[in-house]
């Protein structure tokens, strides 16, 4: 049992954040704290990244987060095998007649309007080193063969005990613990942090084997393949070797079935069956157990402890949300501990990562659960109405909180929007648009991902001017005029498609104020008031960074 409270014993060393639990999400927190220059400790109790290829699709926003920590261009060099692959559902075998076959997202090659990234196919275990060694390069450290033993929280920080593979242990004091540790998670366990939710769905096993897939694929290449046969239901996806893959089906307790009846043996018959060739060789690598299921915890933070991934919440893997979600939550979290670590913003700012995520952690399992149903065709008509394209559960979130500043009188946003129809509102996603800097074209999410940058009309040089005084002793505010047309003042950016204004929803002498995490924080569409434009930046940052000890909670 883990002792969660009372007073904190002495730590001996200490870092700003522990990290626990070392997967894609763990690794990805500790990749977004080095890159805000974040000192951080990371403790994972297996001695490596993961061995089995678990997750697989990560979507276009997912990418944009990558490519801001400097790992997008690794991740597309290493997915270069994947390019051709395509969704297929409802396939005999591989060896089988295709009945059906769809795009798992509509338009995904037509997406230049909207994004400067595009999906990634890339499997869990070959995503996670590259997360690895760009943390590490970035400073993080991190421990694998380590695991949390037990940790005590107060209002000072944390003190954990940590076990070494060899059998020792050692305490680590921290400011802030963040738990990445699945759906299992031992720390919200602890903590005792209900969830809400369908529940647990379904039980299933991952297989992960080894076979010669060229002959039984031919031309053809996928990303998913849902099997049905009389041997075998489940999803097959292989990769870009075509040496391999993994075959994931379920298995019923209710009916005395258990994960001790997937023998090497079965395993083989079961992955025989689904790719219709039981003349392959087959070689079972590892299996992996796993629940489908729709729980969110209650909250994300507790104190000093703040939950991300599965460990805050699981989504039904339809949609494949769940990967995506967890990193997204990582990106949020990171800048803000970064702000509140340096002692640029008030420890209130953290209660916007509950307030901003727990609400997308609910709205993406429901999207899952519906488009579950909706696969199976029990989705009834009303169910099938409150469907969102993955587009809009993966761009078109939008934030309500201390951390986003409203506009007086503006219609309040839906939880989900199409992206193409947002326009730079407070609190979604700023939107990309193509723009030229000292005659270099790049996108205006480029400027996005360390401090916060302020964006102004071609007549709001009075916004930009204040921005450095308005930022004062806090964190920079990289401010910028957008000038439409081919060329532009030095300092300023060239919009040559005169495109910004409207994507951003400003007159010429409007502003708006971008977060640094790519979501717009405040707007104004026309110049600033008499009071002058750095009063307004500098009362829009104190909110904003829950500054003289106000509650960013919203």
């Amino acid at each position: 049992m883990m002792n969660v409270s009372g007073t904190t014993p002495d730590a001996g060393p200490r870092t700003p954040v522990l990290v626990v639990g070392g997967s894609l999400v763990g690794l990805s927190t500790a990749l977004f704290l080095a890159h805000h220059d974040v000192p951080c400790v990371l403790v994972e109790r297996h001695r490596g990244t993961s061995v089995h290829p678990r997750a697989v699709g990560y979507y276009p926003r997912t990418a944009e987060l990558l490519r801001q920590a400097g790992v997008e261009r690794a991740a597309l060099g290493a997915a270069t095998g994947f390019e051709t692959h395509r969704t297929r559902a409802g396939v005999v075998s591989l060896a089988g007649e295709v009945l059906f076959s769809k795009e798992e997202l509509e338009g995904s090659d037509g997406l230049s309007d909207l994004t400067p990234s595009r999906l990634l196919l890339l499997p869990q275990d070959r995503l996670e080193p590259l997360l690895r060694d760009r943390a590490r390069h970035l400073g993080a450290d991190l421990r694998f063969g380590a695991e949390l033993l037990s940790f005590t929280e107060d209002p000072r920080g944390v003190v954990a005990v940590i076990g070494t593979a060899d059998g020792d242990s050692y305490r680590l004091g921290a400011d802030y613990l963040v738990a990445c540790d699945g759906p299992r998670s031992t720390v919200r366990e602890a903590l005792k942090v209900p969830r809400r939710g369908r529940g647990v769905l379904s039980r299933h096993v991952s297989i992960a084997f080894s076979a010669d897939l060229r002959e039984v694929l031919g031309s053809r290449r996928y990303s998913v393949v849902h099997v049905r046969n009389p041997e075998v239901t489940g999803i097959l996806v292989h990769d870009d070797t075509l040496s391999g893959g993994t075959l994931i089906v379920g298995y019923r307790p209710e009916d005395g079935e258990s994960l001790k009846d997937f023998t090497d043996a079965r395993c083989t018959e079961l992955v025989s069956a689904a790719i219709g060739a039981p003349e392959v060789p087959v070689r079972i690598r590892s299996r992996f157990p796993w629940d489908m299921a729709e729980q969110v915890a209650e909250r994300f933070t507790h104190g000093r402890v703040l939950l991300a991934g599965d460990a805050a919440h699981v989504i039904p893997p339809t949609g494949g949300y769940g990967a995506n979600t967890g990193i997204a939550d990582a990106h949020n979290l990171a800048w803000k501990l970064a702000l509140v670590t340096g002692g640029f913003a008030g420890p209130g700012l953290l209660d916007t990562y509950d307030t901003e995520r727990r609400p997308v952690g609910v709205r993406t399992a429901e999207q899952g659960s519906l488009q579950l149903a909706a696969r199976s065709g029990e989705a009834s008509d009303e169910q099938r109405a409150a469907m969102f394209d993955a587009l809009a559960v993966t761009m078109g979130q939008s934030y309500v909180s201390g951390a986003v500043v409203p506009e007086p009188g503006a219609r309040a946003l839906p939880g989900i929007s199409d992206p193409r129809e947002l326009r730079g509102e407070p609190g979604v996603r700023a939107p990309h648009v193509v723009v030229e800097r000292d005659g270099a074209r790049l996108s205006v999410l480029d400027l996005f991902g360390r401090g916060f940058v302020l964006l102004a009309g071609e007549a709001g040089a009075g916004w930009v001017e204040a921005a450095p005084g308005a930022a004062g002793a806090g964190p920079v505010v990289d401010a910028y005029r957008v000038v439409p047309g081919g060329s532009a003042p030095p300092g300023c950016l060239t919009d040559p498609g005169r495109r910004w204004a409207g994507a951003y929803g400003v007159g010429a002498r409007g502003a708006v104020l971008v977060r640094p995490d790519g979501f717009v924080a405040w707007r104004s569409r026309g110049g600033p008031p008499a009071s002058g434009a750095e009063a307004v930046l500098s009362e829009v940052l104190g909110r904003v960074l829950a500054r003289d000890g106000a509650s960013a909670g919203g």
